[in-house]
């Protein structure tokens, strides 16, 4: 008789669901064990600890958002940080397990004690998504008068502010809040 596999990803997907509904501290391995109706060892075995777990949640979510966002730096710069702001949005009404780990905040996934193979799939990515922003924020600058700090301010917490009231309190995002953030990120930047 065939032993039942548990998907990594069932793993992943029920601490997202723990960690939007209760927060980090809430994400422990026999809460995920609960949420995923998986056996321990099945956890173990791809986690060997609750750093494991937390680093690969961050890379997962990380990943996910970054996937699709690379090709939106392109083009006409202030249009390129709206679309940005307007996808980040859009990911998080996609992705709402993803975007709770995102918003909880590196600094809250206890980085220093992870594996190092996943410190370092997180550092390369960061620092490709850091230099992907700092020429965005080159392009625009160029183009316009604003600051380093409000286009930071526009582009990257605007979007997390926008859905952070409605995933915080566990209701969907209004279809139109893409636009509207797009729109105050092309007026803020002209």
């Amino acid at each position: 008789m065939p032993r039942p596999t548990h998907d990594t990803s069932v793993i992943l997907d029920a601490a997202g669901r723990i960690l939007g509904e209760g927060g980090l501290a809430k994400v422990t391995m026999a809460a995920v064990i609960r949420e995923a109706g998986v056996p321990s060892g099945s956890l173990y075995y791809r986690f060997p600890d609750r750093p494991a777990l937390l680093a690969a949640l961050w890379n997962r979510a990380i990943e996910s958002y970054h996937r699709d966002a690379y090709p939106l730096f392109e083009g006409d710069p202030v249009e390129a940080a709206a679309a940005l702001a307007a996808y980040t949005v859009r990911w998080c009404q996609a992705e709402p397990a993803h975007a709770h780990v995102l918003l909880a905040g590196r600094s809250r996934f206890d980085a220093e004690a992870w594996p190092e193979a996943a410190r370092e799939t997180e550092s390369a990515e960061s620092g490709r998504w850091n230099e992907a922003i700092r020429g965005l924020t080159r392009r625009v600058r160029a183009k316009t008068s604003v600051t380093t700090t409000e286009l930071l301010l526009v582009v990257v917490d605007l979007p997390y502010a926008a859905v952070r009231r409605y995933l915080s309190g566990d209701k969907p995002i209004p279809a139109d809040l893409p636009g509207v953030v797009a729109g105050i990120v092309r007026t803020s930047l002209r």
